[in-house]
């Protein structure tokens, strides 16, 4: 999992919704409770009702940065729900500006001790987010509390003595309205850091320790300040602002939140998943590719999708082949697992992710691997003949190992209670059965080289002493028949940009016998898995990518994964090499074949193929010159060939001896190449121009010996 180095954005990690309902027993034993937000608002270090400029302790006194206006008076609905929440209908109109409250009256605004509460009744009348709310900042590691938001996120985060970094709790805007007016309330009672939307429990974290102190930096409302400067523009309306030095009790915040019976309305409804039904078009829009991988969203429907929303996807996690179900899951940058099956490992069905970010361990579900615990050695199934399939993950820590498994073949997913099964940095374990010593290995990616742990259980770990430098992220390891002799089998290391080693692996220590060779040498090819372990074909591993850096513009989905590829391990005169090929399920897309008989293009001569569509499998045999340059263009691809070299989209690629054959896909968005039996391959992405489909001779000449395009079929359903 590509780790962002921009800090805000690698503390805006992922949200899921903790279980729905914790607050649920508590608005239930306060049915009838009718005490007074006076009382709860008695012992507040400060409150702002956004009538004057001081708060109602006649302390702490405001000052006007920009376009703020205050004592404004809400009428209608709006009037309504703010009495009803327990507040005055008068509210403060942010239009860019900030309140500026400083230290507050003889430094009381610097809260010591280990316990904090922070309120704030809030609307965003656009549903437009983004901006800071309300937080005595400064720098990260000086941050004592900060109320912020996100486009499409509230989040709230505290620095304690015994955390490095901060603690952080998400709700996404989604789940609760995004301009609708909320009660936002964050609860550290010295243990558990917990965020309150409207009353209903959102998210929680594990901080450790009193606050931070010393925090020389301002209380702001609608601004945060950095070392250097402060950040403002948030437009919205705040009707009140609380501060208090301890944690309030839940039936506290059942009253500041409008009373029980609204908090279990609530929580019902911001605790459901409520699916969107999928657009008409869904899976054929402009530039879906129609025979690759790309996610689909569940709960919006929204163009152009960043790292962490539906419809984005990343690296391929825990490929897994159980009972007949190729397994296939991704990441949605840290925020979850997503989950697609297949029984031919073309046409897949996404289902619901499998599983959520975890803020215990930093905010993240990062990518990993997932076995079948055959013998049931975790130990996690209570019955052995039904073992549990473990996905193993890294919190965005970077230091927890953790895993998550499911007991019904992955259409459920428990995160196991006693995680992480291992702590050391950094992330991607990689799980395998070695047989000959009957236990379970792990390889983790770790700071810039990979570690080797070993363990009987799955649960309990051991570091061995080995180390492999220079291999960096998502490690994937297996053995291969050299030239399909399974009774020679070597071992081989891929690594993240998916260059590979070929050598031994006794148990202990993986011994490479040639240099980093790479797997793939196109633009768009990275953080390989794979499968292996099938069913009747012994020795078949298959593997697939995160073709990485696609454009699909206005689209309800971004990024694809490669198509499905056999690997094979041969002797070539050079060596040993691992070579592509598209896997043989293809066949089953293949429409009517156009065959092309021996062809000579000299240069100057441009040859049309009239072949309609605009997804193609070409296979072909060709002679060329020493001085030749052929140009293939198919659909605004440019696939270019020379006697030792060819090109995908412009890209040089040397090839080892002679071109002689190759194999081309082309979908909407991308064009993979196969060289001379897939001794080298090539994965880029593109953008269709046009709907031809020809061939130039620029220079020397070609002979096509002889040549084959297989229309192809989309793997996606007429309708959904």
């Amino acid at each position: 999992m590509t780790n962002p180095s921009d800090s805000r954005i690698s503390r805006r990690k992922v949200f899921g919704l903790v279980g729905g309902g914790a607050l649920s027993a508590a608005a239930s034993a306060f049915a009838k409770s009718s005490m007074p937000k006076e009382n709860v608002f008695q012992s507040a270090v400060a409150l702002w009702q956004m009538n004057v400029f001081k708060d109602t302790h006649g302390n702490n006194y405001l000052n006007v940065e920009g376009s703020v206006a205050m004592d404004v008076k809400l009428t209608g609905k709006s009037l309504h729900e703010s009495l009803s929440a327990f507040s005055d209908g008068i509210v403060a109109e942010f239009k860019g500006g900030y309140l500026n409250a400083g230290q507050g009256t003889n430094g009381m605004l610097n809260l010591t001790g280990s316990q904090l509460t922070v309120a704030v009744r809030l609307q965003s009348p656009k549903g437009v987010w983004g901006q800071p709310l309300f937080n005595k900042r400064g720098s990260h590691e000086s941050l004592v509390f900060n109320l912020f938001s996100f486009i499409d996120a509230i989040g709230f985060e505290l620095g304690t003595q015994d955390t490095p970094g901060v603690s952080q709790v998400l709700c996404p805007v989604s789940a609760i309205g995004a301009s609708d007016w909320h009660t936002v309330i964050c609860r550290y009672d010295g243990k558990v850091l917990k965020m309150f939307v409207d009353g209903v429990v959102m998210d929680e974290a594990t901080p450790k320790g009193p606050l931070r102190t010393g925090n020389p930096y301002p209380v702001l409302i609608g601004a945060e300040t950095d070392d250097t400067s402060i950040k403002a523009g948030w437009e919205g309306e705040i009707d009140y602002v609380a501060l208090w030095n301890r944690a309030i009790s839940d039936e506290e915040v059942v009253t500041l939140s409008g009373g029980s019976a609204r908090v279990q309305f609530l929580t019902k409804k911001y605790k459901e998943l409520h699916l969107l039904p999928p657009r008409p078009d869904l899976y054929h829009e402009k530039y879906r590719p129609q025979f690759h991988f790309t996610a689909r969203q569940w709960t919006e429907h929204l163009l152009n999708p960043g790292q962490q929303q539906e419809g984005w996807l990343n690296d391929p996690n825990g490929l897994i082949f159980v009972d007949g179900v190729y397994h296939l899951f991704a990441q949605r940058w840290a925020k979850c697992w997503i989950h697609a099956v297949s029984k031919d490992m073309l046409h897949w069905t996404e289902v619901l992710p499998a599983f959520w970010a975890d803020h215990r361990f930093g905010d993240g579900v990062q990518s990993g691997g997932a076995v079948y615990d055959w013998e049931n050695s975790s130990g996690l199934s209570k019955d052995p003949d039904n073992p549990a399939l473990i996905a193993f993950w890294s919190g965005f820590d970077q230091m927890s190992q953790c895993i998550s498994y499911s007991l019904d073949k992955g259409t459920t997913w428990h995160k196991y209670e006693h995680n992480p099964v291992l702590v050391h940095p950094e992330r991607d374990p990689k799980v395998f059965w070695y047989a000959p010593d009957k236990r379970w290995i792990m390889v983790l990616s770790c700071e810039g080289s990979y570690e080797f742990f070993t363990s009987k259980n799955l649960l309990s770990w051991t570091k061995l002493p080995s180390k492999i430098p220079d291999s960096y992220e998502c490690p994937d390891i297996f053995q291969l028949p050299l030239d399909g002799n399974l009774d020679n089998l070597k071992w081989v290391l891929v690594r993240g940009d998916g260059f590979y080693s070929i050598g031994e692996f006794n148990g202990k220590k993986f011994i490479s016998e040639t240099n980093q060779l790479p797997g793939d040498q196109g633009p768009n090819f990275y953080a390989t898995m794979s499968w292996g372990d099938i069913a009747d074909e012994p020795g078949r591993r298959v593997q697939i990518a995160w073709m990485r850096g696609g454009s699909y513009p206005d689209m309800p989905f971004n990024q694809q994964m490669s198509f499905p590829c056999d690997l094979s391990l041969k002797t070539g005169r050079n060596g040993l090499h691992v070579c592509r090929n598209p896997i043989h399920e293809i066949s089953k897309l293949h429409g009517t074949p156009h065959h092309m008989n021996t062809t000579t293009l000299n240069a100057g001569m441009k040859l049309p193929l009239n072949v309609s569509g605009e997804l193609y499998h070409i296979k072909a045999n060709v002679n060329l010159s020493l001085d030749s340059e052929v140009h293939f263009h198919i659909n605004g691809a440019s696939l270019t060939f020379m006697s030792s070299s060819v090109a995908c989209n412009s890209q040089q690629i040397k090839v080892m001896g002679t071109v002689s054959t190759f194999e081309i896909l082309i979908d909407r968005t991308s064009a993979e190449l196969f060289v001379n039996d897939g001794l080298v391959s090539v994965s880029s992405c593109f953008l269709p121009t046009d709907n031809n489909f020809n061939i130039a001779c620029k220079a020397g000449s070609i002979t096509i010996e002889s040549m084959v395009i297989y229309p192809l079929q989309s793997i996606w359903p007429a309708s959904f």
